[in-house]
């Protein structure tokens, strides 16, 4: 096995133990029976300590390392060790559910406690939960992670989600697409706006730099950005919004250097 697949296979093996230990209590214990195993005791004794962050990043695998391996440093892995706890994780997962850090733009009045602020924005922020079988808790403040590697891994599952999405085109008398509709029953679904190239899929449809209106949790349109009629749409989304049980916004965004950017409130008519 080469350094680069073990550093590879080591991270993934973090990743997936960390999804463990963030299950819960029974899930941290036999996590970090995983992590002795695998990382060495003083990363056992931080995941004791529920100290995940410091945990995640005190395996760092040496790549070009030329020392002697003694009893008092870490060896590394071989094919066999990284394979046993594969399978030891294989098991273990399949009888826990586990969490997934998602993002999910709320409401200001909501008062998640890990969020962050969008541009130009008063009313919608990004929330940061913990997603588990459909089921979405608010993460605690402070998080077991940073907000940019929480950020990380809700888009990464944001992407999972907009391959299940199925765009329905609005069309007006002359057939003109004048704007598209996304729906989807995952709590998590708004943060398919942060995927990388989100409006690229839709360009040849509705040109360059679409604009998009999520007013509530299961619902987005998209519109273009040039020749639409945006007005015959202000009273629908309204009512949307306010008739929803999971409300988001009523606000217009745009992405400018691929950075999501509040432009508008249809609120404000």
């Amino acid at each position: 096995m080469c350094d680069t697949q073990r550093l590879e296979g080591s991270r993934f093996i973090t990743r997936q133990l960390y999804r463990l230990a963030a299950s819960g209590s029974r899930g941290r214990l036999l996590a970090s029976q995983l992590y002795q195993l695998f990382l060495g005791r003083e990363t056992t004794r931080r995941i004791a300590q529920n100290d995940l962050p410091t945990a995640l990043t005190h395996h760092a695998p040496q790549t070009h390392s030329r020392t002697r391996t003694t009893t008092s440093t870490r060896t590394r892995m071989g094919p066999r060790s990284t394979l046993a706890v594969l399978l030891l994780l294989s098991v273990c997962l399949t009888h826990f559910s586990l969490a997934e850090p998602v993002i999910i733009l709320d409401p200001y009045f909501y008062r998640t406690p890990v969020s962050e602020a969008i541009d130009g924005s008063t009313k919608t922020i990004l929330g940061y939960y913990d997603e588990t079988d459909g089921k979405v808790t608010p993460l605690p403040n402070p998080p077991r992670l940073t907000i940019a590697e929480l950020h990380t891994l809700a888009v990464a599952y944001a992407q999972s989600i907009l391959k299940q999405t199925s765009p329905k085109f609005i069309r007006d008398r002359h057939g003109v697409i004048v704007a598209i509709r996304i729906e989807s029953q995952d709590p998590a679904f708004s943060s398919v706006l942060l995927t990388p190239g989100f409006t690229d899929r839709f360009a040849n449809l509705l040109g360059k730099d679409c604009l998009v209106c999520v007013p509530n949790r299961q619902t987005m349109f998209l519109f273009p950005r040039l020749g639409g009629n945006m007005e015959q749409f202000a009273l629908p989304l309204r009512g949307i919004y306010h008739n929803s049980v999971w409300p988001v916004s009523t606000e217009l965004f745009e992405w400018r250097g691929g950075v999501l950017h509040s432009i508008r409130d249809f609120e404000a008519g």
